[in-house]
């Protein structure tokens, strides 16, 4: 019987735009009728999937920035993993020596010292009134000393625009490896990007957490994402799906492989719950 289903939202929940399907509206339609608990779990800023859960309808619990922040009721910070301040100045120092574009996050806000529009696009809000974003932006020739400053700590930190670069996505991996090793937890939700976020957080760590407040077992939890970011999750739940557009290390750890996110793949899997639960 499942009770609790996680969500990733980029290529997943979203489509190639950005933008929330209808599919999406009413696949999490059908899960609050059924009264199966959905989580949203995505390496967004916490604000950001607070902004999705009011376009599907919902609240309840949240997994922010691959698992380093927990919201039990998707309005107040339950728990959050940040990553050291001292490892943080370290990967800035790194950015800045090889010239690798980054921002990162607390809780709430978007840091960078260089704003390129094109990597916060899927963060747009059409609106005529009042800020066009789903985070505040702030923008700094040092950002992470004017963070610190500020008495904030970091939950994840971001390399895009990887492909880019003379220096493939693998060198970079390697040379933070090197630098890092163990410290600190990398992975992905696309290609030309690289997130790292405290060691001891992932999707699937932090869902675990809300879990066992809730008295939900693993075998209780379904789980669907598109990225390797969301391996962790998928792997871990008791019924793991992929969409269609995932990649290839995902679909090999998933139970069940759906359409896609430009097609019907969230009401594939929601379906696929629903029936599993009545020959329960």
């Amino acid at each position: 019987m499942i009770k609790l289903f996680a969500f990733d939202i980029d290529g997943t929940l979203l489509d190639n735009k950005s933008l929330l399907t209808n599919a999406s509206k009413k696949a999490i339609g059908k899960l609050q009728e059924a009264g199966i608990k959905v989580v949203l779990a995505s390496g967004r800023v916490f604000p950001s999937i607070q902004f999705h859960q009011k376009l599907l309808g919902i609240d309840g619990p949240i997994v922010a920035t691959n698992g380093s922040l927990i919201s039990l009721d998707g309005k107040e910070v339950y728990k959050s993993y940040h990553i050291d301040d001292d490892l943080l100045n370290s990967l800035y120092d790194f950015c800045l020596k090889h010239e690798l574009e980054f921002h990162f996050y607390d809780e709430e806000n978007y840091y960078t010292n260089r704003l390129n529009l094109d990597r916060i696009k899927h963060l747009f809000i059409n609106n005529d009134y009042g800020m066009n974003y789903q985070v505040d932006l702030i923008i700094k020739k040092d950002p992470v000393s004017y963070m610190i400053n500020n008495s904030k700590k970091a939950v994840k930190f971001q390399i895009s625009g990887i492909d880019e670069k003379e220096i493939s996505k693998q060198e970079i991996l390697s040379l933070l490896k090197q630098e890092f090793g163990d410290k600190l937890y990398m992975t992905a939700s696309g290609d030309s990007i690289i997130e790292i976020g405290n060691k001891d957080a992932t999707k699937w760590s932090s869902i675990e957490e809300i879990c066992q407040l809730l008295g939900i077992y693993q075998s209780e939890v379904a789980a669907i994402g598109d990225a390797y970011n969301d391996i962790p999750m998928v792997k871990g739940a008791g019924l793991g799906f992929a969409m269609g557009n995932a990649k290839d290390d995902l679909k090999k750890v998933a139970d069940v492989v759906v359409a896609d996110n430009e097609s019907n793949g969230i009401l594939e899997a929601v379906n696929y719950v629903l029936e599993a639960n009545k020959n329960v």
